[in-house]
Order: structure tokens, then C-alpha cells, then sequence
């Protein structure tokens, strides 16, 4: 489901200066882009007011809102201000705030924030913040790991060695993302990300051990904050009567929210290091990504053999 995010959260999380408003900061921010009214400020054209969006003011729409006479001045701003937009945030290079700002603020309550970035940067920061935390969220139970920049979920039911293969991998030097809570963001189609709840970060649970900080134990190269899920491996316990893959050449896949992700099923049985199949399997991920995939190439040669045709 989509998160409901404030003016509040976003003052806090990037830092902005509230120059008036302060008491309507539990306004709700819908829509992960931005917005500059420079065409509206200067032309009077408000066909495309992308009023649900935050408005940016930067030194051209500034100085677009200079260029107008008192009258027009006073027209624009009420204009922006009646269509009820989530807030104004001023960037760096704004250092007064003109009184009709204020004023028109202090009419409709909407906020005035201000930015101590550049307007560029500032688009960049507020973007990438608002895609994240509008993004559909989820949490799985799980493990999520970075193995050799494969981004990987590993999933199964409680006491089939989730951790205890997470804990060889990062052993192994390979870095963790998140133990038992996974939560999930799909930004858009084809991009998932996981990452450690907040209470949770840098910690992973080993029964008969307790809780430990795998930063303090391996080093900060140990512990990431997020990474896209790549792939997931499932862990299963073993069942006999089963048929496993065991070429390979059934590709299966398993979506998060509009997302398919590669999926690959590994059974657990005693003798069998699970760290180490994550490993190959994360590894064979990559090399398929890269356009070779081992299962096809053999199935291709055993085909030729069979009709007796030379490799």
C-alpha cells in the first residue's frame, strides 16, 4: 500500500526552514514529483497548474514574479494559492520572502518552506525523497542480502537456517540488508528495493546467540541500507517425493507488487551448505544477466549429439 506522508515528515527528514505554516504541517504530500509555476507566474496560464504538486520557487520563477506589475502580482499569487496546492518551498538563492507570499500563506494556510539548496539540487533531493517514501510498501519475513552486488531474498518458513546461511554469507564477506522483517518498495515497475526496518538496522538474530551488530562484529562494509531485489531464493525442507529443477531450464519467477522477480527454489536437507548454494546461485544470476545461461547451452549440445551433428 501507498504511505501517507506530511509536510511534517518531509520538514524533518530533509531539513527545510518553515517560514510560516507551522501549524499546518500535517498536510498530506500525494504526488512524488514536483512542480515549477513559472509559466502560470508570468503568462497567467494556469490550463496546466499541476496543483496536488509541491511548488518549487527558484531564482527564474522569482524573478518571473518580479517582472510583473503590483496588480498582476497580486492576481498570479491568489491564483496559485486558491487551487489549494500541499505547499511552496523557496530555494537557496531566495533570501527575503516577499510579504504577498506571506500574506496569501497566512489566507489559505498553506506552508512556506524553505530550501537551503540550489534549485537543482533541490529538485534532485525532494524527487528521490518523495519517489521512496510514496512508493507501494510491504514487509516480508525474510532475509535480504547484497552478494557481490546481487541484491537477494531469501524467504522460507521460520527454522529452515535463513539467518544461519545469512550469517555464513556475510562471514564470507558478503553484506547484509536486512534480517527476518524485510521491507519492500516498488519506486516503479521493475524496481523493487528492500531494506531494514528502522529498529532493526545492523542487527541479525542467531538462536542461541541473541542479537548482534554485524557492523560492530565485521565491519561497516558488513551492512547496507538498501539494494533492489535482484532475485529470491526460497528455502524449502527437503521432500523426497518432490521433483526439483534440476537443470535449470524452468526459469521460475514470483511478482511483488507489479514486479516478476527471478526466483529460485533450494531444498534443505543436513550435509548441504546453504550459504554456499545462495552463493552460486546469486553468482549464476549475474552471469545470466550478462546473456549466458549454462542450462540452455547444454540442452543446445545435447541435441546436436543426439542428431549427430559436431559442436
Amino acid at each position: 500500500m501507498n504511505e501517507t506522508l506530511t509536510l511534517a515528515t518531509l520538514v524533518k527528514a530533509l531539513h527545510l526552514e518553515v517560514i510560516t505554516g507551522e501549524e499546518y504541517l500535517d498536510r498530506e504530500v500525494t504526488r512524488s514529483v514536483v512542480s515549477r509555476p513559472g509559466v502560470e507566474i508570468y503568462a497567467d496560464y494556469f490550463d496546466f497548474y499541476e496543483k496536488d504538486r509541491l511548488q518549487i520557487i527558484g531564482s527564474k520563477e522569482f524573478e518571473l514574479y518580479k517582472m510583473l506589475c503590483e496588480k498582476d502580482q497580486c492576481e498570479r499569487l491568489e491564483r496559485l494559492f486558491q487551487e489549494n496546492p500541499p505547499a511552496f518551498i523557496f530555494t537557496k538563492h531566495i533570501e527575503v520572502i516577499p510579504d504577498l507570499f506571506i500574506e496569501y500563506s497566512n489566507r489559505y494556510k498553506i506552508p512556506i518552506l524553505k530550501s537551503s539548496q540550489s534549485t537543482t539540487v533541490a529538485i534532485s533531493t525532494l524527487s528521490t525523497f518523495l519517489l521512496e517514501a510514496l512508493a507501494d510498501h510491504q514487509s516480508i519475513h525474510g532475509v535480504m542480502m547484497d552478494i557481490k552486488g546481487v541484491g537477494v531474498l531469501i524467504t522460507g518458513k521460520s527454522f529452515v537456517g535463513k539467518s544461519e546461511s545469512a550469517l555464513e554469507l556475510l562471514m564470507r564477506g558478503h553484506t547484509l540488508v536486512s534480517d527476518d522483517r524485510v521491507e519492500v518498495a516498488q519506486t516503479e515497475i521493475g524496481s523493487v528495493f528492500g531494506s531494514a526496518p528502522e529498529m532493526t538496522e545492523r542487527l541479525m538474530e542467531v538462536r542461541g546467540l541473541g542479537l548482534i551488530d554485524v557492523v560492530d562484529l565485521f565491519g561497516v562494509r558488513a551492512y547496507r541500507k538498501k539494494k533492489k531485489i535482484m532475485m529470491i531464493v526460497e528455502l524449502v525442507k527437503w521432500d523426497q517425493s518432490h521433483n526439483y529443477n534440476r537443470l535449470g531450464l524452468e526459469e521460475e519467477t514470483e511478482k511483488i507488487f507489479d514486479t516478476d522477480i527471478p526466483k529460485v527454489t533450494i531444498p534443505v536437507q543436513p550435509g548441504r551448505n546453504i550459504a554456499s548454494l545462495i552463493e552460486v546461485a546469486a553468482m549464476n544470476w549475474r552471469l545470466k544477466s550478462f546473456g549466458r545461461d549454462v542450462a540452455k547451452e547444454f540442452v543446445e549440445k545435447l541435441n546436436k549429439a543426439v542428431k549427430g551433428e559436431k559442436s
